[in-house]
């Protein structure tokens, strides 16, 4: 689906990345729970201990991922990239080549979720700003408190608070957005009730339609100038 105001694609990011045009940000919140799949397969095969090698498919493909974007996201562009522990190791080495500031910030989600122990309770995000980034001035703190999607209203398992979505996005005069790992679509969603062209792209075709109801809607209701 094309339009002045959005254009959602249903494909592989690395395949479609290739047509898309110049972006200003990229937000985006990609399968980063792979490096724990690989382990588990590790363990399938009869192996008794982890290793950084088990992750070198997963390391190997963000950095290709990090590459397609470089090709894309303006020289003052920004990104925001949804991660966790495990993951932003991998995220930052891949980002690093690309971008003169690459520094975390920490979503509360205000409650905490699923775990044992020590129970989940924030997320962090990759922020990175390339070379020709403006500066900011504004004070806001690196730990952002929003209270996340109640599992019952989700949509997608991973899904964000399009109010989250909407303060990394209000922070700059970002124009086009891409989201290469669009789930259910609610960067896109967050896009059109801050009036900026948003650019999406999901591989499974069920979450894909759920993306793009939500997304034509959100922007048929559009009040703010869209430019």
């Amino acid at each position: 689906m094309n339009n002045r105001k959005f254009e959602l694609h249903l494909g592989d990011c690395l395949e479609v990345m290739k047509d898309l045009p110049q972006v200003d940000a990229v937000i985006t919140d990609p399968p980063y729970f792979l490096p724990q799949q690989s382990y588990v397969g590790t363990r399938e095969k009869g192996y008794s201990k982890r290793h950084l090698g088990d992750m070198s498919v997963f390391d190997g493909y963000f950095q290709m991922i990090f590459t397609a974007l470089n090709s894309l996201l303006s020289p003052t562009g920004t990104s925001y990239i949804f991660c966790d522990a495990k993951s932003y190791p991998f995220f930052f080495r891949a980002m690093y080549p690309y971008y003169k500031h690459v520094r975390l910030l920490i979503w509360d989600k205000v409650v905490s979720y699923n775990g044992y122990t020590w129970r989940h309770q924030h997320e962090l995000i990759a922020w990175g700003e390339r070379e020709d980034a403006e500066r900011v001035p504004t004070g806001d703190g690196d730990i952002i408190s929003v209270r996340g999607v109640l599992q019952k209203e989700r949509k997608h398992p991973a899904e964000k608070p399009v109010s989250l979505i909407k303060k990394l996005i209000a922070k700059h005069d970002f124009k086009v957005i891409l989201d290469p790992f669009m789930g259910s679509g609610t960067t896109g969603v967050a896009c059109a009730e801050l009036g900026r062209r948003f650019i999406g792209i999901e591989i499974d075709s069920d979450y894909y339609k759920i993306a793009e109801k939500r997304i034509s809607a959100a922007y048929s209701q559009l009040l703010l100038p869209f430019d």
